[in-house]
């Protein structure tokens, strides 16, 4: 006997999720089943299309890959070259599940422990970690704060679920004082 095993697709993926969403209340369920689910789809990059897969010289490229017409979640893809950065950031209150499809990436997180005014935010440095090709990560708020970079001298693709299609979200910028960050609104911009 013969058996032919097709790879995990994008469109799998949607479809699994879309069920996880509309079955699923708790965000710590949704993302320990999105996590499993991005898991699935990294082992393979067949999904993702060569037009989804170009660098940017101006720091990561960012592509859309799906947003849910209920605005549920959304799928996105970042395509990094060695060097590339973000910014601190938060994820504008919403669960998040990341997973490396090539590379690597370092991942620097922090906790928010709450605002000191309108503009000032506590940040507590949680610890750094390398995350390698085929794995997965989670954000949960107040957990969703951090820095991703690609580690050594190989590109890295990244994918993407937030609990919403992110607009928008904060950036944070020491003030000079131990944990304390001006955080400031920073809008999404899209490659291509």
């Amino acid at each position: 006997m013969n058996y032919k095993t097709e790879a995990y697709q994008l469109e799998d993926f949607i479809r699994e999720m879309t069920d996880i969403v509309e079955k699923t209340d708790s965000e710590a369920d949704r993302v320990s089943k999105a996590e499993h689910l991005v898991g699935k789809l990294i082992r393979s990059i067949s999904w993702l299309t060569e037009d989804k897969r170009k660098p940017s010289n101006e720091g990561y490229a960012r592509y859309s890959l799906y947003v849910d017409p209920q605005d549920r979640f959304e799928v996105l893809v970042l395509v990094w070259q060695p060097g590339h950065k973000t910014s601190l950031h938060d994820h504008d209150g919403t669960w998040g599940v990341e997973g490396i499809v090539s590379g690597q990436v370092r991942v620097t997180n922090y906790i928010q422990e709450g605002n000191v005014s309108k503009n000032v935010v506590r940040l507590r440095h949680t610890g750094s970690i390398v995350v390698q090709e085929q794995d997965t990560g989670t954000l949960l708020p107040p957990a969703d704060c951090h820095t991703l970079e690609v580690e050594g001298d190989q590109p890295a693709i990244t994918i993407h679920v937030y609990g919403k299609q992110l607009c928008h979200f904060k950036v944070f910028e020491p003030t000079g004082e131990k944990e304390l960050y001006n955080a400031k609104v920073s809008y999404v911009k899209y490659s291509g």
